[in-house]
């Protein structure tokens, strides 16, 4: 799920690699054969979408429900006892009642930048000869965490924002062959969990985030996914995809790895545990090559289901017990682009909140608003021919690069606009999109006033951060750079 580009980086705060390794060579190998793995996942179908024409929503072989989806405006302007506690608990801000409303990105050097939306208070939080990668904040506001690599391997470094003359850069984890790329805060703020390759699959890990223990390694599979618990103590963890080899458990972090079975995985990436920590959602595979989204009370042991084409992605609300959801269009499609739906938990009511094909989206932290990306085409109607023509930058036809549009609901009105159409960086759309229902989990596009929006575009030919008024549509230049993400306070 990383990409960086260590081929010409001195070697600095990293392990001398051992002297039968060859330099540099393994760690590209390594990680090549660790976006092969996701790649070639079910969940790789979303190169199939950006590189071939997609079906219309009207060619859907598996509709789910026959409400009417929100119409969308066309312009921005017209707006059990030993079960482990899912329960949320609320991390402790800084100072009571501060709110850090903060930004980190990598700049154009691959070094993190922090900064506030207004462009003001800005702290480089490393300079060193490493390139990092997807900044993530931890829940409390205080530190950022991310992938930093260079030709003797890559690590996990956890750094505090703010002015700091004196920061060292000690990695909490490093490794020339298993390298990590891709890590998630637990909610208290005090572990790292993350993905590095293993000789046989992926290996989930955690580390203390104040460096007090050495990491350890929880499971391996291939490819795994999963949801913190709120207490810290646990996750329901996805591993493989479906079949005999997928499993699909709740995992005690001081267990030796072995959780109890939940039940056998469907089409499906990421699960995910309800805001007030009662209902699991998940998909569970049915006579044979079917699957169908399950969501359980854990309380009364009952569940809803729902059936669905393709493969599913799905995030809960974060004030309520409804879980959104794509799916594909056809049957037997390995893909989730499809319909925005809208389940609530206990009834099992399915409602259409979008028709458009949905590659991507993003609960708003009050839960009111979602945020979702489509791919942009000539041919979709009177929608699509009031948006601006933007061209695709030279560096966007280059990379065959899709031009999306960002639409946001309001789930409470039903209600839908389009903000602005944008080419997104490459980064964003190989290795964010694919896998955008994990990193909905770990990394944070919304403001915590759910008011804006932070992403990065091609513009000018260059790699720009643009902030994105969710009311106005309006967008403002915040710095160049990518990988922008919002602290969650």
């Amino acid at each position: 799920m990383s990409e960086f580009r260590p081929e010409n980086e001195p070697l600095v705060a990293m392990p001398e690699p051992k002297p039968e390794r060859p330099n540099g060579c393994r760690v590209v190998v390594t990680l090549i054969v660790v976006f092969a793995l996701i790649v070639t996942s079910a969940s790789g179908a979303i190169w199939y979408f950006f590189f071939r024409e997609q079906p219309q929503p009207d060619e859907a072989v598996v509709p789910i429900v026959e409400e009417t989806a929100v119409p969308l405006e066309s312009t921005a302007e017209s707006i059990a006892e030993t079960e482990p506690d899912l329960a949320p608990t609320i991390a402790s801000p800084v100072n009571e009642g501060e709110v850090v409303n903060r930004i980190a990105y990598i700049d154009d050097e691959g070094q993190i930048v922090a900064i506030s939306p207004d462009g003001s208070d800005v702290q480089q939080l490393t300079d060193a000869p490493l390139r990092f990668q997807f900044p993530a904040w931890s829940p409390d506001g205080r530190s950022v965490a991310a992938i930093g690599a260079n030709r003797a391997g890559a690590g996990i470094f956890v750094l505090p924002d703010g002015a700091d003359q004196n920061r060292s850069l000690e990695p909490l984890y490093v490794d020339g062959e298993q390298a990590p790329f891709y890590l998630y805060w637990s909610p208290d703020s005090r572990q790292v969990a993350f993905l590095a390759s293993a000789p046989n699959g992926m290996g989930l890990h955690l580390v203390q985030a104040d460096g007090s223990a050495d990491s350890q390694l929880l499971t391996i599979g291939g490819p795994l996914y999963w949801q913190w618990s709120a207490d810290s103590q646990s996750m329901f963890v996805h591993s493989g995809f479906s079949g005999e080899a997928a499993r699909l458990e709740l995992i005690a972090t001081d267990s030796d790895g072995n959780g109890d079975t939940v039940a056998a995985p469907g089409f499906f990436q990421a699960p995910g545990i309800s805001v007030d920590g009662r209902y699991l959602a998940y998909a569970e595979v049915m006579n044979g090559n079917n699957s169908q989204l399950v969501i359980v009370d854990r309380e009364s042991d009952t569940m809803v289901t729902q059936r669905h084409a393709g493969q599913v992605a799905m995030a809960w609300s974060p004030s309520a017990n409804q879980l959104a959801f794509t799916s594909g269009t056809e049957a037997g499609s390995s893909a989730f682009i499809g319909p925005l739906r809208l389940m609530d938990a206990v009834t099992g009511d399915v409602r259409v909140i979008s028709d458009e094909p949905i590659i991507a989206f993003f609960w708003s932290p009050d839960g009111r608003f979602l945020a979702a990306l489509s791919i942009a085409r000539s041919n979709e109607g009177d929608i699509n021919a009031q948006l601006e023509k933007e061209p695709l930058s030279k560096p966007g036809l280059q990379q065959n690069l899709p031009q999306l549009r960002l639409l946001v609901y309001d789930v409470n009105e039903d209600e839908g606009r389009v903000l602005l159409s944008f080419v997104p960086t490459f980064t964003f759309a190989s290795q964010l999109l694919p896998f955008f229902d994990q990193y909905a989990l770990s990394h944070r596009l919304w403001s915590p006033d759910s008011s804006a929006l932070v992403l990065a575009m091609i513009e000018d030919g260059r790699n720009q951060i643009f902030i994105i008024n969710t009311a106005t549509g309006q967008k403002r230049y915040l710095a160049d750079g990518q990988m922008p993400f919002w602290s969650p306070r």
